[in-house]
């Protein structure tokens, strides 16, 4: 079977191409398992960031909601504001006429 140095050279060669294919299989499989975390951690960012943009949106939408309810009662406020110096007003005469009333006597 091994006759000459040739024939040693030979197996010397096959055994180092199969460590090399055993190590090149080994080092491929490892480089897939990265890549497959990688898309993994890539699609929860994506997620992630889909999932925040939704929540800002709703916040804007709040927040806009909140600014037209406020431009809309403030519309309101001299009305509200006139109404209740009028009622104060209005009070103020009728504790003059009721204090006139008493010290006059008149029913």
């Amino acid at each position: 079977m091994i006759a000459t140095s040739k024939d040693i050279l030979f197996l010397a060669i096959g055994g180092s191409i199969i460590l090399l294919t055993i190590f090149m299989c080994w080092g491929l499989y490892y480089l897939v398992m990265i890549l497959k975390r990688v898309h993994i951690t890539v699609k929860e960012v994506s997620n992630l960031i889909t999932s925040i943009k939704e929540r800002l949106e709703k916040l804007d939408g709040l927040i806009n909601t909140i600014e037209e309810k406020i431009k809309h009662s403030a519309s309101y406020l001299p009305l509200v504001f006139k109404g209740i110096t009028e009622l104060i007003d209005y009070l103020k005469k009728r504790k003059v006429k009721k204090s006139k009333k008493k010290t006059t006597g008149e029913k």
